[in-house]
């Protein structure tokens, strides 16, 4: 089987499934027309423990509010959110922020060993904030957004590099 073909369902875990059904019960009486239909084939795919790509968006969408309202820990506890902050991350958004955590991580490297000159926090607009860390021998400049952390530049020794 192919990489591409393993990655066109995903299979959820006894306690992921029940979660997202917890969460589709809640949200489904609340839906009508298209987004109810389309709410309701996440619901059967998960059901059946085979999530097709093309309805990945939704199941997405549905574990990203609940983690981010703060609904799966109000609900489910620490342990609930764990294990949709854990669903979230098999997903491609999910895999795409731990790509991102991953490069800035190693950008950060390079400040290992060295003695701080200076941190900086700064607003670029709502919701896109910048932090830049400096020491005698580089600088980095992180981008944080609501749902990403990324490298906006990096200068080591009088070089500079854009994230």
């Amino acid at each position: 089987m192919s990489e591409q073909t393993r990655e066109e369902f995903l299979r959820l875990t006894d306690e992921e499934r029940e979660l997202v059904q917890s969460e589709l019960a809640a949200l489904l009486p609340a839906l009508s027309g298209e987004r109810l239909s389309s709410y309701q084939s996440l619901a059967d795919a998960v059901e059946k423990n085979s999530v097709p790509h093309q309805l990945m968006p939704l199941l997405e969408g549905l574990t990203k509010l609940a983690l981010e309202t703060g609904r799966a820990r109000r609900l489910y506890r620490a342990e609930g959110e764990r294990i949709l902050t854990e669903l979230f991350r098999k997903m491609p958004s999910g895999k795409e922020l731990i790509k991102s955590l991953h490069e800035v991580n190693k950008a950060l490297e390079v400040l290992e060993g060295q003695t701080l000159r200076s941190v900086r926090a700064a607003m670029r607009t709502l919701g896109h904030f910048t932090l830049t860390i400096e020491t005698d021998n580089a600088v980095i400049t992180l981008a944080i957004f609501p749902d990403a952390i990324t490298v906006d530049s990096v200068s080591v020794g009088g070089e500079v590099g854009l994230g």
